[in-house]
């Protein structure tokens, strides 16, 4: 219980008290009569004795009681409060924060185990009314729906796991939004929304604008309110690249950054395999100087696939971020197979983009091979048995293939039989040479390309599939798209190439290298090892005879493979719930996705400073903010308060009532 007036009571019982207690020392003025005898008037003679001046004050049932009494006034006037979660009638929506920074140990012992805790406090102090639990991290899920049962509700917070994932609040509000329109619409249902969070929270630049005009939202924050108290250095940024001269070297650099109050020094120790390549010390400022984040470079010669793994050795309270890994992927050249019934210009062009190697196949050729056979073999290898089968991707000329390639494709006037994929002829009333009218800069296989001059003859138009994305698009429509089916990419162009001017210009052999290096590298195309972050859902391009994949670590992840027979085109993993390293169990999978290594790297989640104003995207309402555009709501170290001075009031009329009567009863004779 708290008091919401604490200070106007304080200063009335600094004059009443003593008042009170200053009328048993008074005298009354008395006129003296001479009287035959004394004996009736005993009563008389005690009440001059209790009201003579200076004299110590005698044990007097009336002064304790008016004493009761005013000290139940003055309470009341204090304005006593309880914490509860609501008023009754009202409805409670709890969002529970289980990301990351939650799992810093300056709560008791942890963030969530404190937001647990204040969790339980609030469905205690519910008066008949209803909640619900929502538990958020990198996405939102109702763990109990609304009920009044407080076993059910105390049983769902058991139910609220720690992750290492991102904390966004925004698909928690979504949640929320129908139940606070259903309270603006009503008269009589109220919502309370209370976000048990640390405030570390992810606020995307762009949301969808929400509405929570008919709910109140609280923020109970939990950690540590002293920002002096925060201890934290995380790794925020991890990554590998192999020279392109020299493939051997292998540059790694890290990001480190201190989010406590004080100066620190730690040590960065490099492992290869499990094997310690080196130890940096780095020495970084306090928490908002320049000085508190340092790139760290780190290099070593390798040629084969390994396990790099940053540890920072410094303890703090938060663990999530005191490692990254990386599973790094041997320097290798690619293979490529050209579907042709002829072209020499393309197979130079192919040459010149920096392949091992370039085999030239006719179509008829092509349609004997196993679909399995050409996919790569010997993943990184220069061995004769397996580095010779099979390729990293395919370029068809002209030439659609019967069945889907499980290699990632390229395809000049072509399409792969896909549904909903199809290459239209043009209209007899189309311009004949079209330009390219718009394109995506920013898509990794048109990055640096030009094709503001770039002239077509006759390209058609592609239709593309809703989960297609169009790359460029000419005068009668898309001319260059991709799709992916079953972990399997195919970058389909409409047009013949030797049918337009592109072969003039440098960005084709850019276009080129950038296509080839995409499919045949996949995620490795810009990085030189394979890393995942916590909460991220991953797509697989693996091969395995088995129709169940399953990876072991901190957490068990199964997935069911894609593609014929289940085994041929992939598999999707559920989002990672913590960091560390995973391994295939029980089937074989080929490296590097055998192993996969699943990191932070969050500076939002790293920096677990006391957040004191948790913004809210909202469409008006909620929060302390109205209108549309942004809401806050203010950090609340309490609950919801219930006045309950009227208990007071009452309590010192009831014993008003009896101190009438103790004196009436005294003063009758």
């Amino acid at each position: 219980m708290g008091f919401i007036s604490p200070i106007s009571a304080l200063i009335a019982a600094a004059i009443a008290v003593p008042a009170l207690v200053a009328l048993y020392f008074l005298k009354l003025r008395r006129r003296e009569v001479v009287i035959p005898s004394t004996l009736l008037w005993r009563k008389a003679v005690q009440d001059m004795q209790v009201n003579a001046p200076f004299q110590k004050l005698r044990r007097n049932l009336l002064l304790l009681l008016q004493l009761v009494i005013l000290g139940a006034l003055l309470v009341a006037m204090a304005r006593p409060a309880l914490d509860a979660a609501a008023a009754p009638g009202q409805r409670v929506v709890i969002l529970i924060d289980h990301s990351a920074s939650m799992n810093a140990t300056d709560g008791e012992p942890t963030r969530l185990d404190e937001a647990r805790r204040r969790t339980r406090e609030l469905v205690d102090s519910l008066d008949g009314g209803a909640a619900m639990i929502v538990s958020f991290a990198e996405q939102a899920r109702v763990v109990e729906q609304f009920t009044s049962d407080a076993g059910r509700l105390r049983a769902a917070l058991e139910r609220v796991e720690a992750t290492d994932q991102r904390g966004r609040l925004i698909p928690a509000l979504q949640l929320v939004e129908p139940y606070a329109a259903e309270a603006a619409a009503s008269d009589e249902v109220e919502l309370m929304v209370y976000v048990v969070t640390d405030g570390r929270v992810h606020r995307p630049a762009e949301a969808p604008p929400l509405s929570l005009q008919g709910a109140q939202v609280r923020y109970l924050a939990v950690g540590s309110r002293d920002a002096s108290a925060v201890d934290n250095v995380g790794i925020v940024a991890f990554a590998a690249r192999r020279a392109f001269d020299a493939p051997e070297q292998v540059r790694v650099l890290a990001r480190v950054a201190n989010y406590g109050p004080s100066a620190v020094a730690t040590d960065l120790r490099l492992r290869v395999d499990g094997r310690t390549r080196r130890v940096e010390t780095v020495r970084l400022g306090p928490a908002g100087d320049a000085a508190s984040t340092e790139m760290v470079p780190f290099s070593f010669a390798s040629l084969d696939a390994a396990i790099v793994e940053l540890t920072q050795e410094r303890g703090d309270q938060l663990a999530a971020d005191d490692a990254a890994r990386l599973m790094l992927a041997p320097a290798r050249q690619l293979r490529v197979l050209l579907v042709t019934e002829g072209n020499t210009f393309l197979e130079r062009v192919i040459d010149s983009v920096g392949v091992r190697e370039r085999v030239t196949m006719p179509p008829d050729v092509f349609e004997q091979q196993s679909a399995h056979a050409l996919r790569r073999g010997g993943w990184g290898t220069d061995d004769a048995d397996e580095g010779e089968t099979g390729f990293d991707a395919i370029v068809f000329d002209g030439y659609s293939p019967e069945a889907v390639p499980l290699v990632d494709s390229l395809y000049f006037g072509a399409a792969p039989p896909i549904e909903r994929l199809a290459l239209r002829a043009g209209r007899e009333d189309d311009p004949a040479a079209q330009a390219v009218l718009d394109w995506q800069r920013a898509h990794p296989v048109l990055r640096h390309v030009a094709l503001d001059h770039v002239v077509l003859r006759r390209p058609g138009r592609l239709a593309v599939p809703t989960d297609g994305r169009v790359l460029a698009t000419a005068q009668t429509g898309p001319v260059l798209a991709e799709v992916q089916r079953a972990g399997v990419r195919h970058v389909v162009a409409s047009f013949d190439v030797m049918e337009s001017n592109w072969p003039l210009y440098v960005s084709f052999p850019v276009f080129m290298s950038n296509v080839t290096h995409v499919l045949g590298l996949g995620a490795l195309a810009d990085e030189a090892a394979l890393a995942y972050r916590s909460g991220e859902a991953v797509a697989l391009p693996v091969t395995v005879d088995a129709d169940r994949l399953r990876y072991e670590g901190p957490a068990t992840l199964t997935a069911r493979a894609g593609g014929e027979g289940g085994g041929g085109g992939g598999a999707v993993l559920p989002a990672f719930p913590r960091v560390g390293l995973y391994e295939a169990r029980g089937v074989a999978v080929q490296p590097p996705y055998d192993r996969l290594a699943v990191n932070l790297l969050d500076a939002t989640e790293s920096d677990i400073r006391p957040v004191h104003e948790l913004a809210l995207v909202s469409g008006g309402g909620g929060g302390g903010g109205g209108g549309s555009g942004q809401a806050s709501a203010a950090r609340d170290e309490d609950g919801v308060r219930r006045e309950v001075w009227p208990w007071f009031a009452a309590a010192a009329l009831v014993v008003l009532m009896i101190e009438w009567v103790v004196y009436t009863r005294r003063m009758h004779l």
